[in-house]
């Protein structure tokens, strides 16, 4: 007998299908999906608007699997980094960041990450494998449990461990999952999927018509420089990026969030900031500066302050909406780039038993 298929992180299509060869009639799998998703069942005999055969059926061959939360490492700014144990096996982190009375939950797509960009923690690991779909939407559920936040109070960004679009089925199925009104039903302008650059995904993505935001992790203004930080710029150029941001907004009628790390040194020269100018006219919503969080195992230093704020102020005079992140959760490795330190990279100044950095500061 083959080992029970897990059911988790099917949308209703997908559900439908498993359920047919049961006799289920069509509206079961919508019944499903709503146990699952909106009133967090997880054991088939709850599900009390089913049949009892049907439910007995299902429980002989399915199962409904969750991450759940390994570790949790509140941070002294009230964000909170938490390992999470997967279904499949391994680990990745998520983060749950306050903000002034919102809520946003960052959340993984791989164990690791292929694409090695050199100011990110989680591309020293390397990619171990793919989430599927449940273990991307079973991280929100666990974060909205722990936080205490309903569907719909807080937004998604796909900006944790890995490269949405290079696990791009799961990361499409997940999004199915958590905006479908028989899922979690949320609302799609609440989810940003961010890349660090796969321009034929991106298009892929503006055809699926599921209305999420989409952030282009740019860093950089010339493809020397981008292809130093990003190895995948030398598959996919600064050009072709900006080809597929425009074929994202034709599809989708919105442009994209332009992200950009500042490195002291590498790309945060006033001819930067020009030349960042000329690419984002015409494709971009708003450029969001990050700072960049150092730490001994990436070879890069943050921008100064003042800099980053002349950076910001330059794009500001061309008319841009520029925007400058706030670094939350450093102390406990929970920032942008930091994410990997619970999944075994040690580093100098390890991570205390309760995920705060002792010795060197982040």
């Amino acid at each position: 007998m083959p080992p029970p298929e897990n059911l988790y992180g099917l949308d209703v299509p997908a559900l439908a299908a498993r359920l047919a060869p049961l006799g289920a009639k069509p509206y079961a799998a919508r019944q499903v999906s709503a146990w699952m998703y909106r009133r967090r069942a997880r054991a088939f005999p709850e599900m009390s608007d089913l049949s009892a055969a049907l439910r007995s059926a299902m429980a002989e061959r399915f199962t409904i699997d969750t991450p759940t939360i390994a570790s949790r490492f509140p941070s002294i700014d009230g964000t909170v980094r938490y390992l999470i144990a997967l279904p499949g096996g391994g680990e990745v982190e998520a983060v749950a960041i306050p903000e002034r009375g919102r809520m946003t939950f960052c959340i993984s797509s791989q164990v690791g990450c292929a694409l090695a960009c050199t100011f990110c923690m989680t591309g020293t690991l390397g990619l171990t494998r793919h989430l599927s779909s449940g273990e991307i939407a079973g991280q929100v559920d666990l974060l909205m449990e722990d936080t205490g936040f309903a569907v719909n109070q807080f937004n998604i960004v796909f900006m944790g461990m890995g490269e949405p679009l290079h696990n791009y089925d799961g990361t499409v199925a997940a999004l199915r999952v958590l905006t479908g009104s028989d899922g979690f039903a949320m609302g799609a302008k609440r989810i940003t999927v961010s890349t660090a650059g796969l321009a034929p995904e991106i298009e892929r993505l503006a055809g699926e018509k599921l209305r999420v935001r989409l952030a282009l992790s740019l860093s950089a203004t010339t493809d020397e420089t981008r292809s130093a930080l990003f190895p995948i710029n030398r598959r996919y150029p600064i050009a072709r990026l900006l080809e597929a941001c425009r074929v994202w907004a034709e599809l989708t009628g919105e442009k994209v969030f332009l992200e950009y790390v500042l490195l002291a040194g590498e790309n945060d020269s006033p001819q930067d900031a020009a030349r960042l100018v000329h690419l984002a006219r015409g494709v971009a919503e708003r450029i969001n500066l990050i700072p960049f969080n150092e730490t001994p195992l990436l070879p890069h230093r943050a921008t100064p302050w003042e800099g980053v704020m002349r950076f910001r102020d330059a794009l500001v005079d061309k008319g841009f909406r520029a925007s400058i992140r706030r670094s939350r959760g450093r102390d406990v490795a929970g920032a942008c780039g930091m994410l990997a330190f619970g999944a075994g990279v040690s580093r100098e100044g390890s991570a205390a038993p309760d995920g705060r950095i002792s010795g060197r500061s982040a």
